[in-house]
């Protein structure tokens, strides 16, 4: 198996240029496409990454507003939308071959670029995918590329619901190194940053990794 990390940019992107101006991180999974006199229609998921409420609800009234964006569902920190390509317009669904697949969600980032994941059975079928992209991005950089087992692919669908709560307190406790060996900080640190009580920090983070726990435990005693 064949895996490349890509780090890109084309300017009409919906997405990305809206996370450069939100200060956001939306994660996405490209959908279908089709045609329908002569202009294109691309559909996409996404999830939010980010915990910011207001900036999130900027993102999503900006995208709203945007004339190409023919359909929108939004649920949480989830939406689905629907864009009109028109005739030129660029999406990766447009020259995304069956060969190819995504191991991870794209990474929209703030910094303005976008981050795929992508992988193929042989690597004359992945590198002619970089080849096309090329003449379809703005900037089409190679990070990566390796002969590698497929050992880390991310199932979004199988892992359990967290609360927005729960999340928080996760991505706060993991970004602030109270995972690390020694911990770099305290519950009550954590509290602070988060701005709770420490009891209440301390019961949406257990919550948090008692959900998870058990499908980390039973992914590892499966792929040992």
């Amino acid at each position: 198996m064949w895996i490349t990390k890509l780090q890109l940019r084309h300017e009409d992107c919906p997405i990305v240029n809206r996370c450069q101006k939100f200060n956001v991180i939306v994660f996405s999974y490209p959908s279908v496409w089709y045609e329908k006199k002569d202009y294109k229609y691309a559909t996409t998921t996404c999830f939010f990454q980010s915990n910011d409420e207001v900036q999130k609800k900027k993102f999503v009234d900006d995208l709203k507003a945007d004339r190409r964006i023919t359909n929108l569902e939004v649920s949480g920190d989830i939406f689905t939308y629907e864009i009109n390509l028109g005739k030129t317009g660029e999406h990766v669904m447009l020259y995304h071959t069956k060969q190819i697949f995504f191991v991870k969600p794209t990474v929209n980032h703030f910094d303005g670029h976008e981050y795929w994941e992508v992988a193929a059975w042989k690597k004359e079928e992945l590198m002619k995918f970089i080849e096309d992209l090329k003449g379809h991005m703005d900037i089409c950089n190679i990070q990566k590329i390796e002969s590698s087992p497929l050992t880390d692919v991310y199932f979004p669908n199988v892992m359990p619901k967290l609360s927005k709560s729960q999340k928080k307190a996760l991505e706060i406790a993991y970004l602030n190194g109270y995972y690390s060996y020694p911990r770099n900080c305290s519950l009550e640190d954590l509290s602070k940053i988060a701005g709770v009580a420490i009891s209440t920090f301390q019961e949406h983070l257990r919550k948090g990794e008692m959900k998870l726990l058990p499908a980390i435990i039973e992914y590892q005693m499966k792929h040992p």
